[in-house]
């Protein structure tokens, strides 16, 4: 008789812990869940001022390329990258991953008349998460930043006609810009 009434015991038990272990893992799961939530809504810029990063009346900075001439020399490849802030606001982009910030990164996607990727050529590094403050740029509301970057210093650049474009990139929080045509010539 023991023996059964202590199976029976051992078994509602255990059958407790299970549901007690389960509604421990759910409200771990909610807690967690809320918490990147909350986090993914808001970002802490330099200034100290939380703004909201996935709200839909916020409108976003947007980044265009473009280049002097359409037939240009192949040591010289010099792209305009300018990031235009069309808000009533103040807003900001962190330089890295972008022509603001040349010497480090792949940003560009630069393809020739097959569809083929150009060899990247330039420097790739790991840096400070999260970025310091100085590395943020500030676009005041309906103005722009423009930067001058020559892209033979990073891709292996031949005679031929080539597409670009700015990819974008997560730690920016810049989207993909317009893409450019560009043919270069040995001269």
């Amino acid at each position: 008789m023991w023996k059964k009434l202590s199976l029976v015991n051992i078994k509602a038990i255990s059958q407790l812990y299970l549901k007690i272990y389960m509604i421990r893992q759910f409200f771990i799961f909610l807690l967690l869940s809320a918490t990147i939530c909350v986090g993914c809504q808001t970002r802490t810029v330099s200034s100290g001022k939380a703004v909201k990063q996935k709200s839909p009346d916020l409108v976003k900075l947007k980044a265009h390329l473009r280049t002097s001439a359409t037939i240009i020399s192949r040591d010289s490849v010099k792209l305009f990258f300018t990031v235009i802030n069309e808000a009533d606001t103040m807003q900001q982009f962190c330089k890295r991953e972008t022509p603001f910030e040349p010497q480090l990164g792949k940003y560009m996607e630069v393809m020739d008349v097959r569809e083929n990727q150009l060899a990247f050529t330039g420097a790739v590094g790991r840096r400070v998460m999260p970025p310091p403050p100085e590395s943020y740029i500030s676009v005041p509301p309906h103005d722009s930043v423009t930067t001058v970057f020559n892209l033979a210093k990073h891709y292996s650049i031949k005679t031929g006609q080539y597409t670009a474009k700015y990819i974008g990139g997560g730690v920016s929080g810049l989207e993909s810009s317009n893409e450019i045509k560009i043919t270069i010539t040995d001269s």
